[in-house]
């Protein structure tokens, strides 16, 4: 029997999550049963009269002209066409900001995690659990939704990790044996490897403020040790939280020791995967999205993933942080059903097992069985910590996330600067910072429950 581990999240989710994007997709072929057809570049024109409008990044990070594919086969099921808006992560972030703004949202919109309380509370977005009856669509193989306040906002379409990209290469011309599994070996694997003259150092992550969800993969070094940075209902539990302080403090103690590339402050997501595929970086926190970008730029490098380390005396259950690519409805749509149509198509078993084949990640349809065919050492490793561990995602409850995790970003900093005395210092400010946004956030209560199958990874909210 499967087994069930329960996280209790807020309700709140605001502004953004990054790494959802970033992908090349996945060099794995479709299966043979995929209900996709063959990839196109000319859109297919119902004839229902129906034209939806699909803004989402989610084209660029997969192989030319297969979401193009995958729309006309729905348009030839139903007669409702699909106008595909595709751009970059970024650029489709700021167009669905300014489009809510005026109120001209396309009719589907992809969304990443720590907008959907924002745009759900604002009005923004359409309610799926009501959208779902109307058209008659049974949600029963979907193991994965967003819901604030106990309605559904968001549906996510495929679960990706993020772990630890590990440079074999650089392990082995360094005699480092094994894969480190606590801070004590991963701090000496660095040790090991870090080689300045070379321009080689033993670990690199983004850290710009630019994209302060990069604060979930240090948080990932907490939450596989067992720790939380959220109360039993909700709540922040940062200042007095001793893993945390000992997380903050091995996290210092990687500077402290000189084994981070330099300029990791003003790093980006690009620019931390340009300094892993170019051979500088032996460890890399990350999206296993990414993964068909490093083999494509890095053909030739010997590679693996393993999960966060934890603190050495931890032997409990896995954790990884999990986000996903997700969508919604405008609620400014005049043909919201026929937009939850399209959104219950992509969940079907054989769509969303091959659209989780091209964009080289995990179905939220139970029933689905992607015929993967990357059978690298680097993918069985992402298939086995998937798997086999609990995902988290805890920054997404918080109210004004992404003002969070900047402030938790620039904190850590100073501390590492010395600017704090000590980490208990530092989490007492920045706990202050969390509490003051739950007194101004009314719906910041806490109280919702994610059921996470620690068999397969994927996650089912509900408040």
């Amino acid at each position: 029997m499967k087994k069930l581990v329960t996280m209790v999240l807020s309700l709140a989710m605001v502004l953004s999550l990054a790494a959802c994007g970033g992908s090349g997709g996945s060099d794995a072929a479709a299966s043979g049963d995929a209900a996709a057809p063959a990839s196109g570049d000319t859109a297919t024109t119902g004839d229902s009269g129906v034209v939806l409008e699909f803004q989402q990044w989610f084209d660029n990070e997969m192989e030319a002209g297969y979401l193009q594919s995958v729309c006309d086969a729905f348009t030839e099921e139903t007669g409702i066409s699909i106008e595909l808006l595709s751009n970059p992560y970024a650029d489709t972030k700021t167009q669905i900001e300014a489009s809510a703004a005026a109120g001209t949202m396309a009719d589907v919109v992809a969304l990443d995690g720590g907008w959907i309380y924002d745009y759900a509370t604002h009005g923004h977005l359409a309610n799926l659990d009501e959208l779902y009856v109307s058209i008659g669509f049974d949600d029963g193989e979907v193991s994965t939704k967003t819901a604030i306040n106990g309605v559904t906002y968001a549906q996510p379409l495929v679960n990706f990790p993020s772990l630890m990209a590990v440079n074999l290469d650089l392990l082995e011309a360094a005699g480092v044996e094994g894969l480190p599994e606590t801070w004590t070996e991963m701090m000496e694997a660095c040790q090991a490897v870090t080689d300045p003259t070379n321009n080689i150092y033993g670990f690199g992550m983004n850290m710009s403020t630019d994209n302060a969800t990069c604060m979930e993969f240090f948080a990932a070094f907490l939450w596989n040790s067992g720790g939380s940075i959220l109360t039993d209902d909700g709540k922040p539990n940062l200042a007095g939280n001793e893993l945390l302080v000992d997380t903050t403090e091995f996290f210092k103690s990687l500077f402290d020791n000189n084994v981070v590339v330099p300029g990791m402050y003003s790093m980006t997501d690009a620019d931390k995967v340009q300094e892993f595929v170019n051979g500088r970086i032996a460890f890399m926190p990350d999206s296993v999205a990414h993964l068909t970008n490093i083999k494509e730029q890095a053909p030739d490098m010997n590679m693996t993933y393993i999960n966060m380390p934890h603190e050495d005396s931890y032997s409990g259950d896995s954790y990884y942080r999990v986000n996903n690519w997700a969508v919604g409805v405008s609620a400014n749509s005049e043909h919201q059903e026929e937009a939850a149509k399209f959104i219950a198509y992509l969940l079907g078993s054989d769509v969303n097992a091959d659209l989780c084949v091209k964009a080289g990640g995990f179905p939220v349809n139970s029933a689905a069985q992607p015929a993967y065919t990357d059978d690298s050492e680097a993918f069985k490793a992402i298939q086995e910590i998937y798997n086999g561990g609990t995902g988290k995602a805890e920054f997404y409850s918080l109210p004004t996330a992404e003002a969070l995790m900047t402030e938790l970003d620039n904190d850590l900093v100073m501390y590492i600067d010395g600017d704090y005395s000590s980490a208990e210092e530092m989490l007492e400010h920045t706990q202050s910072v969390f509490d003051a946004a739950y007194e101004g956030d009314p719906n910041a209560t806490g109280g919702a429950e994610a059921n996470v199958d620690a068999d397969s990874g994927t996650t089912s909210e509900a408040a």
